[in-house]
């Protein structure tokens, strides 16, 4: 069976080739032959895209979010720690001493980092990132090309430019900027597969069950991709539903017990995660303040991202949150092709008609709680404002539906390649088929994506990497940072997740709770010396030493039971900060690329 979405019954019969007596090679070896192609044309671009990542190997740092790929290489190594036992899978002690991290609530990614484990363990978190990452664009973009040859489109080609669009298009190259878990969706077009199987009569309990286990190991690569493939589906087969009576009527009983049987797996298997993910120690609602915020600017619809040809990287500053976020930046040209298209020849299909229903409802989502328009704050609310405040959708960045957008555009993309190819040849004095495919190439020309921006940085000092910082914290005591680890100083992430020390550290970079009840925030509530040390780091006066600015100092030390403080050689006003930790608590020791103050003789008792 060809597609499991029936046309409607007014659709025009698609031509048929006329027979060809020639010796042509079978049907199944033309599709093998031209996913074994596409797959390899997938690997090559995921690997130009992470060139950077490749060529400073280890030591390279993604330049447009440097904070979540340090989290994301701590998160790998802790996969290591849950294979070999004895570590609490959604829990970790070893960030944000005393406390530590709810790190199911954090997009833990056990689904990936527990697979990438022996990697991790050979060549460190940094290459498992680079792996993944490549995995997922590559993979992602070969899912879909299975799904759309499966479901939409007959023509191999069509399928591979579709599929690539949805593993390389401008918001999955923009989330690969630290975000793996968004760029590994490589499960999304087997879940919206499982969900149309649930149409099949005679085996929607069989149906559901697998449905159920797809959604268990998705909620542990990314629940919000999980949430947004649910949306997208539910809102697909209702606009589906609405415009096709008989598929409604003839779904809808067994599409309610596959579901049925799909939310009982589910719900089974991940009741107790989901129990520590919303109540455990150091679980949190909603997200930090700004973060809801996000929400796409209209002008973006029809920008070019700033990493593909036609980006221009002035323009995406005013037009989207940051550089990770650049989720609708589909480029004109794309969205005038398609729109050609629909217009011309394809408008007649229910599939189509249902397709520009799912765009239209989640390019109005990820508008956000307010309407930008050319980085101009306008006067209407954005429909979020109304939906924003319910439950699970509180947890949930607005401007990352337009990543649901790239499927869409994905398969009307499918479908006009394959209209091309359909077009004679010759019409006149005019060459139609060749016009379409010159309109499709200069379509998406500008959206071809170049690699990430990547620096070196600075490696791990000695004294991590070859145990030195056991002489200097007993059991029990943590190690502090100088400044104390957080989104713009990682060094504690860092250095513990490349070499895989398994010491505990103050502060960090993840989301929490937030000072007040029910509420989150980046990081854990910013003490004294936290502010202090930040402070002089980033250019601030420093202030004189005083009795009070010590006795805050050694309280805070106590808090975080801390057994040394730590300076790296390469940190920026390293110089001022050794003075000033010197004045407060004495002498340090200057030992493998760090300078070292033992302080557990001043925090006990």
């Amino acid at each position: 069976m060809k597609t499991e979405i029936r046309e409607s019954p007014h659709a025009p019969p698609r031509p048929t080739a006329p027979p060809d007596r020639r010796a042509r090679p079978s049907a199944p070896r033309r599709v093998h032959r031209a996913g074994v192609l596409a797959a390899a044309a997938y690997l090559v671009m995921a690997v130009f895209v992470t060139f950077g990542l490749w060529h400073d190997g280890s030591r390279a740092v993604l330049v447009a979010n440097p904070q979540d790929h340090v989290f994301f290489q701590f998160v790998l190594q802790h996969a290591v720690g849950v294979l070999r036992g004895g570590t609490d899978p959604f829990l970790t002690v070893d960030m944000n001493a005393p406390y530590g991290v709810n790190l199911m609530a954090n997009t833990v990614i056990l689904g990936l980092g527990l697979p990438l484990a022996p990697i991790t363990l050979l060549w460190g978190p940094q290459i498992s990132f680079t792996v993944l990452v490549v995995a997922g664009l590559a993979g992602t973009a070969g899912a879909w090309f299975w799904f759309f040859r499966r479901h939409l489109v007959t023509s191999p080609l069509a399928a591979a430019i579709g599929g690539a669009l949805c593993g390389f298009g401008p918001g999955m190259i923009s989330q690969a900027n630290g975000h793996p878990n968004w760029t590994a969706q490589f499960l999304v077009p087997f879940l919206v597969h499982a969900a149309l199987r649930l149409r099949e009569p005679d085996r929607s309990p069989r149906n559901g069950a697998v449905l159920g286990l797809l959604v268990v190991v998705q909620a542990f690569v990314n629940e919000e991709v999980l949430l947004y493939t649910a949306l997208g589906c539910a809102v697909f087969l209702a606009a589906y539903a609405a415009y096709d009576a008989d598929a409604r009527r003839a779904g809808l009983r067994p599409v309610a017990r596959g579901a049925l049987v799909a939310a009982a797996v589910g719900g089974v298997l991940l009741a107790y995660p989901l129990y520590r993910q919303f109540f455990g120690p150091e679980s949190f609602r909603g997200l930090p303040p700004g973060a809801s915020a996000f929400g796409a600017d209209l002008a973006s619809f029809t920008a070019f991202p700033r990493l593909s040809l036609g980006g221009n990287p002035d323009l995406t500053k005013v037009l989207a949150p940051n550089d990770a976020e650049q989720n609708t930046f589909f480029g004109w040209p794309l969205l005038a092709l398609l729109a050609l298209a629909v217009v011309a020849r394809l408008w007649h299909r229910v599939l189509v008609r249902a397709l520009l229903v799912t765009a239209a409802v989640f390019a109005v989502f990820a508008l956000g709680r307010q309407v930008f328009a050319g980085g101009e704050r306008t006067a209407l609310p954005g429909l979020w404002r109304a939906l924003g405040g319910l439950p699970l959708l509180e947890s949930v960045v607005p401007v990352r539906f337009g990543l649901v957008l790239l499927p869409v555009l994905g398969a009307l993309l499918a479908l006009t390649v394959e209209l091309v190819q359909s077009l004679p040849r010759r019409l006149g004095g005019l060459a139609p088929r060749r016009l379409g495919a010159a309109l499709v190439v200069l379509a998406l020309l500008p959206l071809v994506p170049l690699p990430l921006l990547t620096v070196r940085g600075p490696a791990v000092p000695k004294f991590i990497a070859e145990g030195t910082w056991r002489r200097y914290v007993p059991p029990g005591r943590t190690l502090v940072t100088v400044p104390v680890t957080s989104a713009k100083h990682s060094e504690g992430m860092r250095w513990w997740a490349q070499s895989g020390q398994p010491f505990a550290f103050p502060g960090g970079y993840f989301i929490g709770p937030g000072r007040e009840p029910g509420t989150a925030a980046f990081g854990p509530p910013q003490r004294p010396t936290d502010l202090l040390f930040a402070s002089i780091a980033e250019g601030g006066k420093v202030p004189g030493v005083t009795g009070r600015l010590r006795d805050g100092l050694l309280a805070d030390l106590r808090f975080w039971r801390a057994g040394a403080l730590v300076l790296p050689d390469g940190e920026p006003r390293a110089d001022v900060l050794r003075r000033l930790v010197t004045d407060l608590v004495g002498p340090g020791e200057h030992t493998g690329g760090v300078t070292v103050w033992p302080v557990t003789p001043l925090t006990q008792g």
